[in-house]
């Protein structure tokens, strides 16, 4: 099952193209991000327009709006940390970030972020290019170890490289360094897989960010 969590303004074309570059079937959930207080009948229209397209398709397909107080900031990563929270670990999320109100942008990247293990995938509307893009979200809510540090920058400055070579360089049994990149893959920190015969580790944007 997958859930569409997507910003909505006015403009239903962007929530339109989500669910039709990943497709959306009956038993799928789309939910709009809403304000608490609609003062323009467009928002209201535009849900309108995704109720009837999803009636279309399947009239299984679950449509909700989760309204938030634009006025209350730290409530609103909150509403949304917990929405994120509250979708089983079954299904996959989809989580658009583009489109309505600028502070409630802020608001859901900040929840997403804080949650970055629960998105399946993230995507942003390019106002420039006018397409769909693919993001892939940093870790940034984890703390490593010192010594998942010193390997992190250990492959920074010399990757991709592999765990053999990361032992010899820090002095360490190569079965420490497999359990610790486990461990930092786990968090989205390296990318250790095979390429060919040699298995190469290689650190993220998650492990740029968190040394």
């Amino acid at each position: 099952m997958k859930t569409y969590i997507s910003l909505s303004g006015f403009d239903s074309s962007q929530v339109v193209s989500l669910i039709v570059k990943y497709g959306v079937e009956g038993g799928d959930r789309i939910i709009l991000i809403r304000p608490e207080e609609e003062t323009d009948t467009r928002g209201e229209q535009m849900v309108q327009a995704i109720r009837d397209l999803s009636l279309q398709i399947d009239s299984s397909i679950d449509l909700q709006v989760h309204r938030v107080d634009h006025r209350d900031f730290e409530g609103m990563i909150i509403s949304l940390k917990t929405l994120l929270q509250s979708i089983p670990e079954d299904g996959q999320i989809i989580a658009n970030l583009s489109g309505g109100p600028r502070e409630i942008f802020l608001a859901f990247a900040i929840a997403c972020l804080s949650l970055p293990q629960k998105i399946s995938r993230a995507t942003c509307y390019s106002d420039i290019d006018r397409k769909l893009n693919d993001l892939t979200l940093p870790n940034i809510a984890s703390h490593p170890e010192e010594i998942q540090k010193k390997i992190l920058r250990d492959v920074l400055e010399n990757g991709p490289t592999t765990i053999k070579e990361i032992a010899l360089r820090l002095s360490l049994s190569e079965s420490t360094i497999s359990r610790q990149v486990a461990r930092l893959a786990a968090l989205f920190a390296l990318d250790a897989a095979a390429r060919g015969k040699r298995k190469e580790v290689r650190i993220t944007l998650t492990g740029k960010l968190l040394i």
